[in-house]
């Protein structure tokens, strides 16, 4: 019935994806305020390749194009490096909507979460343009980056590595107030944790994100880096810091929690959002990449199917026995 009414309209409106780009809106003016104006059109052009290539696809099925296109193009600017060539941006969105997304139907059928199949899509394709140049941030002091196009034109405005690739390789701990109010390097928009929190929170209150995923993500992954670092393993350096760092936040709240390639079942949330705090804790201090999150996403929704189908066979079982008995 959804779709028949969709047929004739250029956009199918959904309150749900307004909420989520609301929730956005903090982040994407901290792209701006710390890495210049470029931020905002990295985002505009994004969301234009998103509508243009679901449209091509909604036009043979007869359907209208999906507000949640631009949740998917503004997520997939946020987590991208603030200086990344335009090209990189356009093969990644196209990748995003057209592979993980239209191939499988269109909307509500996406195995993986659109951007970040995007994001490592690019991530493989252009390596060097995703982790070998990250323009500085601007300080926190007014007007931050207003008044230039981008801080990577500015004079030795260009920095080898983040904070988290420097905690990770020499032990370095960010100060808390970098991590929490911004003006340090990273990708575009999730640099400052306060200002994911001040989207997140309100997904969280208007429950258009899992509550279950964000906690079980947040809560498992803070105590697993916590207790290492007590048990003094090497490298770990507490909960905070990496909690705060390398767009966790953004990834827990934003990311993890879309509804088509997570689990539906409540149990599974909870599972799902521990494999993802574990698979992250693995790959960012056991491997040669310095994040992890968008791979332990990626990883989890493979097994989400299978953790729904696995909860619903268990609880039946349960069901069968209990009748029985």
């Amino acid at each position: 019935m959804a779709h028949e009414k969709a047929i004739g309209e250029v956009l199918r409106k959904q309150a749900p994806m307004r909420r989520v780009l609301l929730a956005t809106l903090p982040c994407i003016c901290g792209g701006v305020y710390f890495f210049g104006w470029r931020m905002l059109a990295s985002v505009i052009i994004c969301s234009l390749a998103g509508f243009v290539t679901e449209y091509i696809f909604c036009r043979q099925r007869r359907e209208a194009v999906t507000e949640a296109v631009f949740v998917t193009a503004v997520l997939f600017a946020l987590i991208l490096p603030p200086g990344v060539g335009w090209h990189v941006q356009v093969v990644g969105v196209v990748f995003a909507v057209m592979f993980s997304k239209e191939v499988f139907g269109g909307f509500g059928r996406n195995p993986f979460n659109p951007a970040m199949a995007g994001r490592c899509f690019v991530y493989v394709c252009f390596p060097v343009a995703m982790t070998g140049r990250w323009p500085v941030s601007a300080p926190l002091d007014f007007p931050g980056a207003l008044g230039v196009w981008s801080t990577s034109s500015l004079t030795d405005a260009i920095t080898s590595a983040t904070p988290m690739a420097v905690m990770k390789a020499d032990g370095v701990v960010p100060a808390f107030g970098e991590l929490f109010f911004g003006g340090i390097s990273g990708t575009a928009g999730v640099t400052s944790a306060m200002l994911i929190l001040i989207g997140g929170i309100y997904l969280f209150w208007t429950k258009t994100a899992s509550r279950t995923i964000i906690l079980s993500t947040i809560i498992s992954y803070a105590v697993i880096n916590q207790s290492l670092t007590w048990l003094g393993v090497e490298q770990f350096q507490g909960a905070l810091p990496v909690v705060l760092g390398g767009g966790f936040l953004f990834g827990a709240f934003f990311m993890a929690t879309d509804p088509v390639s997570g689990p539906k079942t409540k149990q599974g949330k909870l599972i799902y959002g521990i494999m993802i705090a574990v698979f992250t804790t693995v790959i960012r201090n056991y491997s040669i990449f310095n994040g992890g999150l968008m791979f332990s996403i990626l990883l989890a929704n493979m097994f989400a199917p299978i953790i729904d189908y696995a909860i619903k066979s268990y609880l039946e079982m349960r069901k069968i026995k209990g009748v029985r008995s």
